[in-house]
């Protein structure tokens, strides 16, 4: 689902808990800061394909699964000591549940699956 963003990028209570896990709210700025980085590393995992801000103009907007992600890229690299290349590799390989197409009683007791679940809900 790729979003749109319009000029008024405020919470929405009214909408679902998944559209305003998705709805970009943060500017590069306040990311840095939340996640310690300068805002040129932002650019450069940018560059790089690792996250994919939204738009309006020139300024890039976050929302939280952009930054659940980039705390995932961070972590990766700084404390997995794993290179772009490597990160770009792990965040495309699909969940094994897209891959053997398991059934779901298999699919729910899976701790990965509810892991990832979580995010959605």
């Amino acid at each position: 689902m790729i979003y749109k963003p319009n000029l008024y990028l405020t919470y929405n209570p009214h909408i679902s808990m998944e559209t305003n896990y998705q709805q970009p709210l943060y500017t590069i700025g306040i990311v840095a800061k939340l996640l310690g980085v300068c805002c040129a590393t932002l650019r450069i995992w940018e560059k790089n394909d690792l996250v994919k801000p939204a738009r309006l103009g020139k300024n890039r907007y976050y929302s939280k699964a952009d930054l659940d992600q980039l705390e995932y890229v961070k972590k990766l690299i700084q404390k997995k000591r794993i290179n772009i290349e490597g990160v770009k590799a792990i965040l495309n390989t699909k969940p094994c549940w897209e891959i053997t197409n398991c059934p779901p009683d298999v699919r729910n007791s899976c701790v990965v699956f509810k892991e990832q679940s979580k995010h959605l809900e």
